[in-house]
């Protein structure tokens, strides 16, 4: 599977506490960190993943150096992904 990659449609909300939504076109993803995600539309559905979210395949051992570094950096080791899988524009 060849995953490619365009512009989000997004807005900021918010001035202090800012916030940001994004709309997802039919069959669109997008990675997050884990726990970063406030609300969604239905029709969006949300899968944890162990890695970058990438989608490349890898290895054991490549998998175990990522997850190494992200943990050296504070990351989780888990990401999210958001997908629309309804017929249109969802949030």
């Amino acid at each position: 599977m060849t995953r490619q990659a365009h512009e989000l449609d997004h807005r900021i909300v918010g001035d202090d506490m800012q916030c940001v939504e994004i709309t997802l076109d039919p069959g669109e993803t997008v990675v997050a960190e884990a726990g970063t995600m406030m609300m969604m539309d239905e029709g969006i559905a949300m899968q944890t993943i162990f890695g970058d979210g990438r989608g490349q395949p890898q290895g054991f051992m490549d998998k175990m150096l990522s997850a190494g570094k992200r943990v050296l950096t504070g990351e989780s080791l888990f990401m999210t992904t958001y997908t629309n899988q309804s017929q249109r524009p969802r949030a």
